[in-house]
């Protein structure tokens, strides 16, 4: 008995280690795609190899596309704790949900429509499973009868909006039952 009780706690114990290992393997992932945008090297068209220029501009594009990414996570995180504000869409002013998601992609040059519902409407369709930092996460409570909130997926589950009046700009979880439950589908414009 005492044999089989130690065996089911050491196979316990490595279940919670290999948890640990695959959520710091995730980390590691997110944190080496961010890195693109740190890596600013000048390519020069004679270090290329012949007939490689279209793979040149595809590798612009993709370290563009995670510079924008990396630009949009850190300006909402940046902003987490500013009041929320209905109709706001500045730092100084404080922000509602939408606003905040206006404010963070006007940082990289994209201009997307004001109000949570339009912004479902206009955006290109993502798979929950396949979010990546950046993208738009939205949710519709029980007693609206369209999309009413968005917030911004910054990865593991998780995203920064503005919930409400009297709250901050705050992190909330695609985990937690409520968002569970009432969320609708997420959107790119990246």
């Amino acid at each position: 008995m005492l044999q089989l009780q130690i065996t089911m706690h050491m196979v316990e114990s490595d279940a919670l280690m290999y948890s640990l290992f695959i959520k710091v393997t995730l980390l590691l992932l997110i944190v080496l795609q961010v890195s693109c945008s740190a890596h600013n090297q000048v390519i020069l068209k004679q270090d290329l190899p012949p007939d490689s220029q279209q793979s040149q501009e595809i590798e612009k594009t993709s370290c563009k596309l995670s510079e924008s990414r990396n630009i949009i996570v850190q300006h909402a995180i940046s902003n987490l704790g500013r009041p929320y504000k209905w109709g706001g869409d500045s730092p100084t002013e404080g922000f509602d949900c939408s606003g905040l998601i206006v404010y963070t992609y006007q940082k990289v040059d994209i201009y997307i429509p004001r109000t949570a519902n339009a912004q479902f409407s206009s955006g290109k369709p993502v798979i929950k499973k396949d979010l990546k930092p950046g993208d738009l996460v939205f949710f519709k409570n029980p007693t609206a009868q369209k999309v009413n909130h968005v917030g911004i997926f910054i990865g593991e589950n998780t995203f920064v909006h503005a919930p409400g009046q009297g709250r901050t700009v705050s992190y909330g979880y695609l985990t937690n039952p409520y968002f569970k439950k009432y969320y609708r589908g997420s959107r790119t414009y990246l």
